[in-house]
C-alpha cells in the first residue's frame, strides 16, 4: 500500500454501534463511577498505613460509616482487602497487595 493512500476504515464493533445509537455513556453513570473511583482510593491510601476498623477509616477520610462499609465489602469481594483480626464489634481490614510481575512471569 501506498504511503499516500487511505486504508479502508474499519468497521465498527457491535459495543460502538449501541453506543452510538443509545447517545455514548449517560452521564450520570460516569459521575457515579469516578465516585466511586474515588472513595475506593481514599480507601486505599488510608490503609496503605496499616488495618483500621470501619470507624477508623470513616474518620480518617471523612466518609460516612455506611459508605465506607459497602465500599469495603465490594473491595473485599473482589480481592482488594482483607478481613484482619476482630476488634468488637469490627473487623479491621488489610490491604491485600497485588501480585508482583515476577511471581505470574515465573
Amino acid at each position: 500500500m501506498n504511503p499516500t493512500e487511505e486504508r479502508p476504515a474499519k468497521a465498527p464493533s457491535a459495543l460502538q454501534i449501541l453506543r452510538q445509537r443509545r447517545g455514548g455513556v449517560p452521564k450520570p453513570l460516569v459521575e457515579s463511577q469516578r465516585e466511586r473511583t474515588a472513595i475506593r482510593r481514599k480507601l486505599v491510601e488510608a490503609l496503605k498505613s496499616g488495618p483500621q476498623t470501619v470507624p477508623e477509616l470513616a474518620r480518617q477520610t471523612g466518609l460516612p460509616r455506611h459508605v465506607v462499609f459497602w465500599h469495603l465489602t465490594a473491595m473485599r469481594k473482589y480481592g482488594a482487602v482483607r478481613e484482619e483480626a476482630e476488634c468488637d464489634p469490627y473487623f479491621s481490614y488489610a490491604l491485600i497487595p497485588p501480585p508482583s510481575s515476577t511471581e505470574s512471569s515465573s
